[in-house]
């Protein structure tokens, strides 16, 4: 089980930071986004902003992007508090893939 949300939780996806190598994010079927310092084996943050399945992860630098059952795109700064710093509601299904550019300027989503 995932976090102690029930034995149907899972993980639904991961994505590896591309700096420094040791971050690990992962998405829960229950709508969370967590941070993993693989190194340590600790968790460092715990993520709101979908009410379902976190489907789609991507890292572009400091801000991770997260893609839900609940068709929102959240992007999320991980070095400050507040971490949740646009939601993205253009979706009409759920977001299955995302992926930034390699100039960082662009986010793609389907």
């Amino acid at each position: 089980n995932v976090e102690n949300d029930g034995p149907d939780a899972h993980i639904s996806s991961v994505s590896w930071i591309q700096e420094g190598g040791g971050h690990l994010a992962v998405g829960t079927s229950w709508g969370k986004t967590l941070l993993w310092d693989v190194h340590s084996q600790k968790k460092l943050r715990n993520m709101g902003g979908h009410s379902d399945r976190v489907g789609a992860l991507s890292w572009n630098r400091h801000i991770l992007s997260s893609g839900g059952r609940d068709n929102l795109i959240v992007n999320h700064d991980v070095r400050i508090a507040e971490h949740k710093v646009a939601t993205l509601s253009s979706h009409t299904q759920e977001v299955c893939g995302l992926a930034w550019s390699p100039d960082g300027m662009t986010l793609a989503s389907g």
